[in-house]
């Protein structure tokens, strides 16, 4: 999935980052946040998020996995 959570990313997908963290800047000068990438397991997919750095990770973690339940939806 590889969304960016929160700050100035946020719902925006950023794939191209090799590293497990990167900041905004390097997309879009004026941007300042930094991100840090979480790994989701479910079953035996594994998806990529992009979490806000200075966002508390308990709501990080809620909205990815908000995201993670709706895409689960469509599939049961």
């Amino acid at each position: 999935m590889h969304i960016c959570i929160g700050g100035d990313l946020d719902g925006e997908v950023v794939s191209s980052r090799e590293k497990t963290f990167f900041e905004a800047s390097v997309i879009d000068p004026s941007k300042t946040s930094t991100y840090n990438r979480q790994t989701y397991i479910v079953g035996e997919n594994t998806y990529y998020f992009w979490l806000c750095a200075e966002v508390p990770y308990a709501d990080t973690t809620k909205i990815a996995n908000n995201y993670l339940a709706e895409k689960y939806k469509y599939l049961s």
